[in-house]
């Protein structure tokens, strides 16, 4: 995890940015093992725990799924365990899949019994990572160390490679809306080269739409849609608490930094849900927080 240590971000390239808007940690909830994303669905919470050790390709079996409330309690710690690395969450139909390593898992909301197994080994990848939805049978899900995007059908177990003509440098957290694929970027090569980009889709096929100059790139990870054109996404900064959030308008392309108290070691694949709550990984603190966006 060392190779995606970034720059400090010093300034933004822009003559304005976009409209301000602030993040207030409402609980901290501690406990957990490097967690790296977060699902939520009817009453539950989950949290993907990569393990003690912060090492996302290791095939140590001491990865593990959490169960919260709404209210931030931890209900069953490892709800679901025996794991690898997980990371991506994603629920479909009252089934939770997770991203492990080389490999897609599922189980059922309602009683944790495991009811979906994809083997990816063939792509070559060993850090599946981010998932988005991209219609009723079928899931995205980047591949971060290859540089690739898949399209999942659920039904048929099978997947397939997205094609971009302009592929993305790190996929991480990735969401759709309508024909349009936003996609936060890690970088390549130890780098601090990632970026933020649009695609519009056709079909399994990808055109860049826009790359929103963040300056000096850096490392992005989650990514949630605020709704009219805005977006929030998470950059780890540093390996130390110092993460932050930006706050970028597509329809402008200026960018700020969402005025956040309390810096995060290691903000990881975001979860904004129905209830306007914002929940956060704090990856390298073993913690997550539950916030509230403020426009």
């Amino acid at each position: 995890m060392r190779s995606f240590a970034a720059a400090i971000l010093v300034s933004l390239g822009f003559s304005g940015v976009a409209d301000a808007a602030s993040v207030v940690v409402e609980k901290t909830i501690a406990g957990f093992s490097s967690p790296e994303s977060v699902a939520v669905v009817g009453g539950d919470v989950f949290v993907s725990n990569l393990g003690i050790k912060l090492e996302p390709t290791a095939r140590d079996g001491d990865g593990f799924i959490s169960r919260l409330d709404r209210e931030g309690n931890i209900k069953t710690l490892k709800w679901a365990d025996n794991l690898h690395g997980p990371k991506g969450l994603i629920v479909v139909d009252g089934v939770l899949y997770v991203a492990d390593i080389d490999r897609v898992l599922g189980f059922r909301v309602r009683d944790g019994k495991q009811v979906f197994a994809l083997d990816m080994a063939a792509t070559g990848s060993a850090f599946l990572n981010g998932f988005a939805r991209y219609d009723n049978r079928r899931l995205l899900l980047s591949a971060t160390d290859i540089g690739k995007v898949y399209v999942l059908d659920l039904p048929k177990k099978s997947f397939s490679e997205m094609q971009f003509d302009t592929p993305p440098q790190g996929p991480n957290g990735m969401k759709k809306a309508g024909s349009r694929l936003m996609v936060a970027e890690w970088g390549t090569d130890s780098k601090p080269n990632g970026n933020i980009k649009a695609y519009r889709l056709d079909g399994m096929k990808a055109r860049l739409d826009k790359a929103f100059d963040v300056s000096p790139p850096g490392y992005f990870d989650g990514v949630v849609d605020l709704g009219a054109n805005r977006w929030l996404v998470s950059n780890w900064v540093r390996f130390e608490p110092a993460g932050l959030l930006h706050v970028l308008d597509t329809r402008t392309g200026k960018v700020s930094v969402a005025a956040m108290k309390t810096p995060i070691a290691g903000p990881a694949d975001m979860f904004l849900d129905d209830q306007g709550k914002l929940w956060v990984p704090g990856m390298m603190e073993g913690k997550v927080y539950r916030m509230t966006v403020r426009p």
